[in-house]
């Protein structure tokens, strides 16, 4: 299991489920339809998942940058949608 090491320091165990939930929203946010959604966060959430394969560890701030470079690529909306939902909450 890959852990999300915090800026706080704390460590965090990766979650699928969560990660998904959070590009669902984003989503959601950005009026993408439901089948676009669930289409959307199967594909980046197993591409990440994907690619921490050989990870122990990964920073929150990499993590986040793979997952906003992911929907660059496929969803300009949601990815703008993800970066305020950002803004809000620092």
């Amino acid at each position: 299991m890959v852990d999300i090491l915090k800026r706080s320091g704390r460590k965090q165990n990766f979650s699928l489920a969560k990660l998904q939930k959070a590009i669902d929203r984003a989503a959601k946010d950005a009026k993408m339809p439901v089948a676009k959604r669930k289409e959307l966060c199967k594909e980046i959430a197993e591409g990440i998942k994907g690619s921490l394969r050989r990870k122990r560890s990964i920073s929150a701030v990499d993590l986040r940058r793979r997952v906003l470079g992911r929907l660059d690529r496929r969803s300009i909306a949601t990815s703008k949608a993800w970066r305020k939902f950002d803004r809000r909450r620092h």
